[in-house]
């Protein structure tokens, strides 16, 4: 239950900066939803196991 903990409070504050580089730096959108959807994927799997 911890990991679910961690990997909320990572993605929440990986969305705050990705929304503030995204500001500042429209033509990263698609890298950023990229690995946005990369890591929530990984967490995802590893919190399944």
């Amino acid at each position: 239950m911890a990991l679910l903990e961690i990997s909320g409070l990572l993605l929440g504050i990986l969305a705050i900066v990705f929304g503030v580089f995204v500001l500042i730096f429209p033509k990263l959108l698609k890298y950023l939803v990229g690995f946005y959807f990369i890591l929530t994927g990984i967490l995802a799997v590893i919190s399944a196991i």
